[in-house]
């Protein structure tokens, strides 16, 4: 299996955390996954991550690959890190309670069970419609409403809107008071154009309810301003887009020193300095 070519590899384990797991479900596009050196963000309930951290594993293992780096530092949930041989680019599977946009809660994984559908290719995933909108609040929903037109296309948002209008609505629905202004800011997108005010009024709203959620909102905050920065594993992930360190042996010594690595055949792990 080549990076430049995940889809297989990938699709075999997604299709198995489907058939384990009935509330597990990818949240996001995983395209770039599939090509090679994205990662799949996941959502599943708390109670469900030791077990998806075992299935992990075992597909690892399976593969001859390893080690598995488990990193908990992002307050919403774990990141699955694995290397597979010769590759440039980490195998990454981040499984989470919740995602969030300015603070507050975006979708979580109470809301699955209304957002989700199989995929063509066996896998579960969030409808077209709802990832159109994740995508569009999460990338291009600028500071002050502004529009991050990069991220608008890169991400394909204007497609994944006008495939699944009721996606789009379904999504809607969880923005309260704020939903007339997305389905106007999502208006906009699909006549080519951009609604400003509506997407400020998305943001304050966001906001305002972060004020609901004091938790994520400070958690948010320390991961930002003090984990990020701290965090090998997250540095490698954000800073080195998601690059296999060039001396791993090294990096895997300082990473053990606040992670659990758990050796697996194919990369033995270094032996720790006295």
């Amino acid at each position: 299996m080549t990076e430049s070519n995940r889809t297989e590899l990938w699709l075999s384990l997604l299709r198995r955390l489907t058939d384990d797991f009935p509330a597990w479900s990818t949240w996001k596009n995983i395209d770039s996954a599939l090509a090679g050196k994205g990662d799949v963000d996941s959502l599943a309930p708390p109670s469900d991550w030791p077990a998806i951290r075992r299935t992990f594993e075992t597909w690892v293992a399976e593969r001859g690959y390893g080690p598995v780096v488990v990193c908990r530092h992002v307050p919403q949930g774990p990141h699955f890190i694995a290397f597979e041989r010769g590759a440039p680019h980490i195998i990454q599977l981040d499984v989470k309670d919740r995602a969030t946009f300015r603070g507050s809660t975006l979708i979580d994984v109470p809301m699955l069970a209304g957002l989700s559908e199989i995929d063509a290719d066996g896998y579960r995933r969030v409808r077209r419609g709802a990832d159109g909108v994740i995508r569009l609040c999460s990338n291009a929903i600028g500071i002050a409403g502004r529009l991050n037109a990069t991220s608008l296309e890169a991400k394909r948002i204007p497609d994944l809107l006008r495939a699944d209008p009721e996606g789009v609505e379904a999504m809607a629905a969880s923005f309260g008071p704020a939903r007339h202004a997305l389905l106007a800011g999502v208006g906009a997108v699909l006549n080519g154009s951009w609604n400003r005010q509506a997407m400020r009024q998305v943001e304050a709203w966001a906001l305002v309810r972060s004020l609901r959620e004091p938790r994520v909102m400070v958690s948010r905050l320390w991961f930002g301003r003090v984990t990020l920065k701290r965090c090998p594993v997250l540095r490698v992930i954000r800073e080195e887009d998601r690059r296999v360190p060039t001396d791993l042996s090294a990096w895997l010594e300082v990473v053990r020193e606040s992670h659990e690595v758990t050796p697996l055949p194919g990369l033995p792990l270094p032996p720790i300095e006295p």
